[in-house]
């Protein structure tokens, strides 16, 4: 009975936080970010006002996920990080544009939406190439209807209920010891993980997509050109930077330029500048890093909001900035490798089947699994997956795995099959 209750309480969430009902928890946050979205275009409104009303406001939203929670797992973990990277974009436009760069607090609506579809969406811009008198922005030809984003939806919804049901046999304890006991069972679900979140996060894309064609296209067609998937199959990466900069989720990329990137490229070309007669090279090393670094701290949040603080502080702090860190010096390294083989490997090697296809996914696949865990034990510990409002095939998948398959079962799934 101890052991039972010590491992209740070791798999027990952030239980200090005040029970909120599902549909109350989402305007606890958006109402005040929606205060300050509005605020942004007014003119009438000096920037000192604007900083002054903006505090209590950026302190609620940022504060949302540590004190109130629907004890759901996965409401936890969509609203933890909406809540921190809403703070960080809107402090970077009421505090860190005024004091680093000497702007007003301002943002025009037209920027505000470009600002919140540019993680999807591509906004016409006029060719640069042609003369002034010839610029016109570019125009998407609107080849698609609303049925191919339903499809797509569908599709991926499936994805996430199937993987799902198999992910509902692990426990959090079953995938926190994996990697120690089980390493061939934890690379193969480090894999299927990934190929999961590619789906999570279309799933996601698709539906804001869907709200968009129907809210603002009044449901027309869409251009294919012009929209791309939230992922793009990151099990398919053949490096780092593919991975991190054209096939993972760009879902917070402007909240992670703004807040990291900018400033630390603009602090470090600043304080180079009378030592350093090129400082481009170092002021976008420095920017990178920090998307990497501001990365991390969004997932250190979240897991902080998630398990509590005492348990964060014990078990997993700093391993989410570990992992992602790590991932922004090895997409370094790998960039300064791809420099050097172009001095001393001819093209017809470094083009080659073998190290473009073999060596660079065997590069991509052997460095996430090995930093894997300092991503997924924070995770882990609140069993996230078990809150899924899916599971349509999880007695379809239990029964296929307990009475088909029985020895695979054993081999495959985790200890709550």
């Amino acid at each position: 009975m101890e052991s039972l209750i010590e491992s209740t309480f070791y798999l027990a969430g952030g239980t200090g936080r005040t029970y909120v009902p599902i549909p109350f928890i989402f305007p606890i946050f958006s109402i005040p970010v929606g205060l300050l979205g509005l605020m942004l275009p007014l003119q009438q409104i000096p920037s000192v006002a604007k900083q002054i009303l903006s505090i209590p406001l950026l302190a609620i939203i940022f504060a949302t996920p540590i004190f109130f929670t629907p004890n759901n797992g996965l409401i936890d973990i969509i609203v933890a990080p909406t809540c921190y990277n809403l703070f960080l974009r809107l402090f970077e436009f009421y505090w860190i544009s005024p004091l680093l760069y000497g702007k007003q607090v301002y943002a025009s609506r037209d920027y505000i939406y470009h600002e919140i579809w540019a993680c999807m969406c591509k906004f016409p811009k006029p060719d640069k190439k042609k003369k002034d008198d010839d610029v016109k922005p570019k125009e998407y030809v609107k080849d698609k209807k609303i049925y191919h984003i339903i499809m797509n939806l569908a599709y991926h919804v499936f994805i996430c209920d199937l993987f799902g049901s198999w992910f509902a046999t692990f426990s959090g304890t079953d995938v926190m010891t994996m990697h120690q006991d089980r390493r061939a069972l934890y690379f193969l679900f480090n894999v299927v993980v990934v190929f999961t979140l590619n789906s999570v996060f279309n799933a996601i894309g698709f539906t804001l997509q869907l709200f968009h064609c129907i809210y603002y296209d009044l449901g027309g067609p869409y251009s294919s050109e012009q929209w791309r998937p939230l992922m793009i199959n990151p099990v398919m990466s053949s490096s780092l930077e593919e991975l991190w900069n054209v096939r993972w989720h760009q879902l917070f990329h402007t909240s992670w330029v703004a807040f990291g990137f900018r400033p630390a490229r603009y602090i470090t070309q600043r304080a180079l500048a009378k030592t350093v007669k090129n400082t481009l090279p170092l002021s976008l090393l420095a920017g990178t890093l920090a998307v990497f670094f501001i990365s991390g701290l969004t997932h250190e949040y979240m897991v902080y909001a998630t398990t509590g603080g005492s348990v964060y502080t014990r078990l997993f702090i700093g391993q989410q900035v570990f992992f992602f860190f790590t991932h922004g010096v090895g997409m370094t390294l790998e960039r300064f490798v791809k420099k050097l083989s172009k001095s001393y490997l001819p093209s017809f090697v470094r083009e080659s089947f073998l190290v473009r296809h073999i060596f660079s996914r065997l590069w991509v696949f052997s460095f996430a699994f090995l930093t894997f865990p300092f991503f997924m034990d924070g995770f882990s510990y609140t069993q996230l997956w078990l809150d899924t409002p899916l599971g349509f095939s999880q007695p379809y998948v239990f029964e296929f795995f307990r009475s088909v398959v029985p020895d695979v079962g054993k081999a495959v799934c985790g200890s709550l099959l």
